[in-house]
């Protein structure tokens, strides 16, 4: 495993470079990594992780509740009811064996990013874990989510976005504005291609 992982071809950027593009525009070569969708598992438990929720108790019976607060692993495979956010981020069929997953870019995961109700859980909950000052709270949800500090231009966007849509929200007479705008940000940060991508 030490071998693999320190192999040049394991540890390439997934930057562009124009030079290169244009002599190998399909990566034939290998000259970049290419960026991978996390799988159903990974995507659904780090939101768990990151909003906090996510319950580390090792062993015991699985469920078809699609709520659990565990790993994903211990989801039950009943082909009658499956867990539909798994199916919608390419969880494989159990019943057969499979030699690699596909790997399917379609609407619908946008989707369940913005409109779910277990997101916007998820995302109430991973902006409760941040402090209440908002620059601050800006810092730690990308150290959270993305695990690196946010740009300037990125904080300066990120308070604009929290900003406006907690008027946005007062103007609608909402009394917790303020933790709703969070709430956005956190969403949008849990939506974005860093937090779901393996760069």
């Amino acid at each position: 495993h030490k071998l693999i992982m320190t192999s040049a071809a394991y540890m390439q950027s997934s930057l562009e470079d124009a030079a290169r593009r244009k002599l190998d525009p399909d990566n034939q070569w290998h000259w970049r990594r290419t960026p991978r969708r996390l799988e159903a598992e990974a995507i659904r438990d780090s939101m768990l992780a990151v909003s906090g929720q996510l319950d580390t108790t090792m062993y015991g019976p699985g469920t078809l509740n699609s709520n659990m607060k565990r790993r994903s692993v211990y989801f039950f495979i009943k082909r009658s009811k499956l867990i539909s956010m798994m199916m919608l981020f390419d969880w494989p069929e159990h019943l057969v064996s499979i030699g690699r997953r596909a790997n399917t870019t379609i609407a619908p995961q946008a989707l369940m990013f913005m409109n779910s109700t277990q997101g916007r859980q998820y995302s109430l909950a991973f902006a409760g874990q941040l402090p209440e000052q908002r620059a601050s709270a800006i810092e730690q949800a990308y150290q959270l989510a993305l695990a690196r500090d946010p740009s300037a231009a990125e904080s300066e966007l990120a308070a604009k976005f929290i900003a406006q849509q907690q008027a946005s929200y007062e103007r609608a007479g909402r009394k917790d504005g303020s933790q709703l705008a969070r709430r956005d940000f956190c969403q949008a940060l849990l939506s974005s291609n860093e937090f779901v991508y393996l760069d």
